[in-house]
């Protein structure tokens, strides 16, 4: 399901419960990897999805409904042409990922920190 009140390149999935009770929401957005780059190549796509996030409420996690989402986010993707997908994910968000089918990519990118050692910096 792609909201009206979203930017046409972005997409946002919902799991709901009849009576509207959110359970779960998928975020993503299309981008260009030839505008992100300055220049084409000929290996990369014209268009890509890049995964903004997948939250589902805790009571509701073993139901596969992560998974149904981003099931539904792919077959989206595929009704508008785009076949390739990137996302950072971390702990049990990269199992769901590789359990849909995404690979782990060669390059990884490197958490980031200011601040003084061993105390935490919050913005």
């Amino acid at each position: 399901m792609i909201s009206s009140d979203l930017p046409a390149t972005s997409w946002r999935y919902v799991a709901e419960l009849p009576d509207g009770t959110l359970l779960g929401e998928l975020r993503a957005r299309e981008r260009s990897p030839f505008l992100e780059h300055g220049e084409w190549h000929p290996d990369e796509p014209e268009r890509e999805m890049v995964l903004d996030g997948v939250l589902v409420d805790a009571r509701y996690r073993r139901l596969g409904l992560g998974r149904r989402l981003v099931t539904a986010l792919v077959s989206g993707m595929r009704e508008a042409g785009i076949d390739d997908a990137a996302a950072i994910a971390e702990g049990s968000g990269t199992d769901l990922l590789l359990a849909c089918g995404f690979e782990i990519e060669a390059r990884r990118p490197t958490a980031l920190r200011l601040g003084y050692p061993g105390r935490r910096c919050f913005s």
